[in-house]
């Protein structure tokens, strides 16, 4: 019987012993998995942290050269701005024989091909004398019932007014959107 308590023992201490060591190695993998959970948080915190710094970067750089790009689009010299005002001041003078739109159209094709910023406003303002030379043929046509008189009267006024407004924001470098202007030249 002692034999048998001896091997019962030898048993019994052998497998607290495996349970010892599974403990262990439980406790290690425990502590492992911990260590690794903490690390990927980290890692992915981190990154987290760094796509967030990239799309900012990304963001800045989008912005800036967006504003590059504009920049580059609408710089407007003083040169330019000059000849957009003597533009509106000759469509002002040959305004008054119905010709205004001579001067943007000498503008728009000849002038204006080394600056899209002449080249829009001579657009819009081509287009406005345009409409407005429309507007005096039915104000002449008109004149058989005498509100053409009238009418033609409030035209030149108006033009008058449009293009001192065109000119100035034309100074500042700024376009100015005629309005009642058609669309005629794209």
């Amino acid at each position: 019987m002692s034999d048998m308590k001896d091997k019962l023992e030898d048993v019994k201490d052998n497998v607290e012993e495996k349970a010892d060591n599974a403990k262990i190695k439980l406790d290690k993998t425990v502590d492992d998995v911990k260590e690794y959970a903490h690390e990927a948080g980290e890692d992915v915190k981190q990154t987290g942290e760094a796509a967030k710094e990239k799309f900012s970067e990304v963001k800045e750089q989008v912005k800036s050269g967006f504003d590059q790009t504009m920049a580059d689009v609408m710089e407007v010299t003083a040169d330019d701005k000059n000849k957009a005002v003597i533009m509106h001041i000759l469509s002002i003078i040959l305004g008054f024989s119905m010709l205004g739109f001579i001067s943007p159209l000498i503008f728009y094709f000849a002038v204006s091909d080394n600056s899209e910023f002449l080249k829009q406003e001579a657009k819009n303002d081509l287009n406005f004398q345009l409409t407005l030379l429309i507007a005096y043929v039915i104000a002449g046509i008109l004149w058989i019932v005498l509100i053409g008189i009238f009418l033609s009267f409030v035209l030149g006024i108006c033009a008058l007014v449009f293009e001192i407004m065109a000119l100035v924001k034309a100074k500042d470098g700024e376009h100015y959107k005629f309005p009642f202007s058609l669309n005629l030249i794209k």
